[in-house]
């Protein structure tokens, strides 16, 4: 019973990362604004459940954290990694879309920066 509710719980927490949509609305690299119809997956590495549940509660505020991650290691401890979750980063077209797989995390560092000051605008 335990295993089934421990597939249940990951699974739940793999698809609700799936189905949340881009973290962006213009593309990293042109700017210009997409539609979500292409985008590029980028897996978040985290120690534990308790991380994961932190990150999605608001992905957008903990791109910078993403942004700066060491590969393998948890954003939030710098732990090994045991869970992840994918997050996608649309694109405007199949040029971006290289791009953003060449550099993902730069790309990411720019959804984060741009968000962060249209945030203060807003306020």
């Amino acid at each position: 019973m335990k295993i089934i509710s421990l597939i249940a719980c990951a699974l739940m927490l793999t698809l609700s990362s799936v189905f949340a949509g881009p973290v962006n609305k213009n593309c990293p690299v042109s700017g210009k604004e997409v539609d979500g119809s292409k985008s590029v997956k980028y897996t978040v590495p985290f120690c534990c459940e308790k991380c994961v549940a932190k990150f999605e509660k608001d992905p957008n505020a903990h791109l910078a954290a993403v942004a700066k991650g060491e590969k393998g290691k948890c954003i939030f401890s710098g732990k090994e990694c045991a869970e992840t979750v994918d997050i996608q980063i649309a694109v405007c077209c199949a040029k971006c879309e290289k791009k953003v797989k060449a550099a993902p995390q730069k790309c990411i560092a720019k959804i984060a920066k741009t968000q962060k000051s249209e945030k203060k605008k807003d306020s």
